[in-house]
């Protein structure tokens, strides 16, 4: 009977620890999948990409990618040095995930839209450029940036063509971008 009342002591902590990391668990799915369809150039055996030479991307730069259904913004600052990174995805118009990672606070923030239409947010601290894998935008909208320039482009991919809107290339981006929108209270999820 002790143990049956430990078990159920238990439930609502394990049912709050599986609600902090599963929205986590999704994002990291998604942008799994964008970077898998945006790193590959074309041409590319899938699930290979090339990369560039420190020379062929972008340190800084904001885009949107315009994809069916979809559209995804981003911003990068500083990505060899203490990056910045910002992505949102808004489906059909409204806005289903936001991440953004600050270099000072070595911190990920991220959200999700939630059945009642709001963004919840959580974080995760003490994470590296590294350990995000940031680097590897450089093989992608890094060398995009690079190569085409601010400007409606379309990148060739061997899953075909990506419209792309290039904004800025190599030029300040507002540190407005990489602050939290004001009311978000994120709730830690690595502890």
């Amino acid at each position: 009977m002790k143990r049956m009342r430990r078990a159920f002591g238990r439930a609502p902590l394990v049912a709050v620890g599986v609600a902090l990391v599963l929205p986590l668990i999704l994002v990291v799915s998604a942008v799994l999948a964008v970077e898998s369809r945006l790193g590959a150039p074309a041409g590319a055996a899938p699930g290979t990409t090339d990369q560039p030479s420190a020379s062929t991307y972008a340190q800084t730069f904001s885009m949107t990618i315009h994809e069916e259904g979809r559209t995804v913004r981003l911003w990068l600052k500083d990505l060899d040095s203490a990056p910045y990174f910002r992505q949102t995805i808004e489906a059909d118009g409204e806005p289903t995930s936001d991440q953004l990672y600050r270099f000072d606070a070595q911190t990920l923030y991220t959200a999700e839209r939630g059945a009642d239409g709001a963004m919840s947010w959580s974080s995760v601290s003490g994470l590296t450029p590294a350990s995000l894998q940031l680097s590897d935008l450089a093989a992608g909208p890094g060398a995009w940036a690079a190569q085409y320039g601010p400007g409606e482009q379309e990148i060739p991919l061997a899953q075909g063509p990506l419209r792309v809107t290039i904004h800025s290339v190599d030029e300040p981006i507002d540190s407005d971008v990489f602050e939290l929108p004001e009311g978000a209270d994120p709730v830690p999820a690595d502890g």
